[in-house]
């Protein structure tokens, strides 16, 4: 009866007016504990509300549609109500005991589907969020995707999250077609201003510049874009024996990357591109006018500090079945030591300032606040009803802990398949066999009850679900 009456309702509004010009419907009127029962029924019911405007900012156009006008849109209320089953449903299967789930009505343009998706990953800021990219794409139908996976993904890429994810899920598999483009991919190639113009939906979280940097430099001394001499260079003027950032960010090709990554080019500039363009080094400021506009031009933007409001700001603007797994920190930096602090002292940086991609990060963070103002208004949080307590300004660290899920495939000594109508707990990942030398052929194993084997043989060893509790691996 409740969804009986729910539905005729958003029947009667649906090309006509805002739903929130109908906030005061007797649906919303009906004491919490109501609620509670209802939601169920109500739920589909409620990631129905549409409107004539909402229709016609539907991903697949935007490319005539702007993003600027998508914010106008939010801002004025004609965004419907999010689907709570949508949002519970992902929910239920991996939430974590500190952060217990509360029903949430929040205003949501759950109808513009995000199509045509690329994601402009700048080295150290985000590698999480490719858990709520492939969960957006491949986990919205059928049973919710276990995105828990281990990151040993093959020998060399013991911290592989990304390849793990998808070779658990593989595209071709999972995914829904033509919610990921073509060239889809997770490292870090550039994206430029055209390719928005030409309809690319680029989605991308900015971080603070000298936190990148720092990151960067204790991640190996990252220079994605550096030819081989560049990197044999690199490492002779800033030996590892020097613990701090400061020589590695006053390197010439290292400052500027996000600039550049905006542009089409890539995050360390080889000395061969100022060779060959005869030019001098300027840390990247003959792309900021073209990387500015492209921040304005992106799909959308989030924020590593805020990591938590960008993943729930994600899903209010493109709807998706939200899993609390998205919230994690999948990849935690190198060098935090003993603190509890995810932020690098800057000190180490000895005054050097990215100028560039300061700037950047400012506009960054300009959109990404008018997009939450435009869903909730000026000083509120996009997550605060459904998270609680409130989450830091990261992925949570000691989330990422396998054994603390209580419903997982882990949890449930599972390696591959479904795990009864709560997960489906993906494929037996191929590469795993590069820890075996003994096999010289890959081959797709086989997956029987929730277990993989090899050529008839079951192999724990390279498939249990926390494969680097059993194995050293770098």
């Amino acid at each position: 009866l409740a969804q009986a009456i729910c539905c005729r309702q958003t029947s009667k509004t649906q090309l006509t007016e805002s739903p929130r010009e109908h906030s005061k419907d007797p649906v919303d009127m009906i004491p919490m504990k109501i609620i509670y029962l209802l939601v169920a029924p109500l739920a589909g019911c409620l990631g129905f509300v549409r409107t004539t405007e909402e229709l016609s900012l539907h991903r697949g156009a935007l490319g005539v549609v702007g993003h600027s006008d998508l914010e106008r849109v939010a801002s004025e209320g004609v965004l419907g109500a999010i689907s709570l089953s949508a949002l519970l449903d992902g929910n239920r299967m991996r939430m974590q005991s500190q952060r217990p789930l509360r029903l949430l009505r929040l205003q949501s343009s759950d109808a513009v589907a995000l199509r045509n998706v690329s994601w402009v990953h700048f080295p150290k800021a985000g590698t999480s969020f490719i858990s709520t990219l492939w969960n957006y794409a491949c986990g919205q139908h059928g049973l919710p995707l276990d995105l828990g996976v281990d990151p040993s993904s093959a020998v060399g890429c013991g911290e592989c999250y990304d390849s793990a994810l998808m070779q658990r899920y593989p595209k071709d598999d999972y995914c829904e077609e033509g919610i990921l483009s073509d060239h889809f991919q997770t490292q870090h190639q550039p994206t430029s201003l055209a390719s928005m113009l030409a309809g690319a939906n680029v989605v991308g979280m900015f971080r603070k510049p000298g936190q990148r940097l720092i990151a960067a430099h204790r991640n190996g001394r990252h220079a994605s874009g550096f030819s081989a001499s560049d990197v044999d260079a690199l490492r002779e003027a800033c030996p590892s024996s020097n613990s701090t950032a400061a020589c590695f960010v006053r390197y010439p090709g290292i400052a500027g990357c996000t600039a550049r990554m905006l542009a089409g080019s890539h995050c360390a500039e080889s000395s061969d591109i100022r060779l060959a363009e005869d030019r001098d080094w300027d840390a990247g400021q003959r792309y900021l006018p073209e990387a500015l506009q492209a921040i304005e031009n992106m799909a959308f933007v989030g924020i590593t500090e805020e990591w938590d409001e960008s993943i729930c700001l994600f899903h209010l603007m493109f709807g998706g079945r939200m899993s609390p797994a998205e919230l994690h920190n999948v990849h935690v930096g190198n060098g935090h030591g003993n603190s509890s602090s995810t932020f690098y002292d800057e000190g180490e940086l000895e005054g050097f300032v990215d100028s560039v991609d300061e700037e950047l990060y400012q506009a960054a963070l300009a959109r990404f606040q008018r997009l939450k103002s435009a869903y909730v208004g000026e000083g509120s949080s996009l997550c605060t009803e459904l998270l609680m307590p409130s989450s830091s300004h990261a992925p949570s660290d000691d989330s990422a802990d396998l054994e603390t899920s209580t419903n997982s495939c882990y949890s449930y000594g599972r390696q591959c398949g479904p795990l009864g109508d709560l997960l489906d707990c993906g494929q037996c990942p191929i590469n795993r066999q590069t820890y075996d030398p003994s096999l010289t052929i890959q081959q797709q194993p086989a997956c029987v009850e929730g277990v993989c084997y090899l050529d008839g043989i079951r192999r724990d060893d390279l498939y249990r679900w926390d494969f680097r509790h059993n194995l050293d691996v770098e």
